[in-house]
């Protein structure tokens, strides 16, 4: 029997982004070719492993070590690498709504207008009631997070892509390990969860962070 595939998570599409895109800027701003070559190596080894997955991948490792790559040819090569990433599950209104029992009403979301390649996590934001919504799928399973979150944004730390951009202070109510009782927890988040995800290159900061909400 033929082993299947393994394919790219969000995370590691986006990783292979960033790390590519490093090599693509010095490129053009590093004329020293040993230069050059030691970032080549550096970064290849950071990345290679996601491309050994299936013959299918190599290819387009080998095009991102051509020294005359442009930003436009990468961006096109980025892009063909998406088909080889497995996108989120898409929960659908019933889910999205059981992962949020005590809300009453939840902003209306459009989930086919979004391209869960790229997710890692499904953030919404609802203005009219300051609220930010977040749904996981862990072990084929929807959970959801929700909490109030401020209309004044600031540059500053996300606690979920550990990155800095544009955020602002997500405020939930958990519930306490063992007692019963309730209490509040805050942390600053994207504005945008769309723009988060794609900062997103490990999940180390957004398991730390549901875990800390979660209990």
């Amino acid at each position: 029997m033929t082993k299947a595939i393994e394919i790219l998570q969000p995370h590691e599409y986006w990783l292979i982004k960033q790390q590519a895109f490093e090599l693509i800027k010095a490129y053009h701003s590093v004329n020293d070719k040993q230069t050059i070559e030691a970032l080549q190596t550096l970064i290849k080894g950071e990345i290679e492993t996601y491309f050994k997955r299936a013959p299918k991948l190599n290819p387009y490792l080998d095009k991102l070590m051509v020294q005359t790559l442009t930003k436009e040819q990468f961006l096109v090569i980025f892009e063909a690498l998406k088909v080889f990433v497995q996108p989120m599950k898409i929960p659908s209104h019933k889910q999205i709504q059981k992962c949020f029992r005590k809300v009453k009403k939840l902003p209306n979301l459009e989930t086919e207008s979004i391209d869960f390649r790229e997710l890692s996590y499904l953030g919404f934001n609802d203005g009219n009631n300051n609220r930010k919504y977040l749904i996981r799928n862990v072990n084929q399973q929807f959970i959801g997070l929700y909490g109030q979150f401020s209309p004044d944004a600031q540059k500053g730390h996300c606690a979920i892509c550990n990155h800095i951009s544009t955020v602002a202070f997500f405020l939930a109510t958990t519930k306490s390990a063992g007692d019963g009782t309730y209490t509040k927890k805050g942390n600053y988040l994207c504005t945008d969860s769309f723009e988060c995800n794609r900062h997103i290159s490990q999940l180390e900061h957004l398991e730390k962070f549901w875990q800390n909400f979660s209990n």
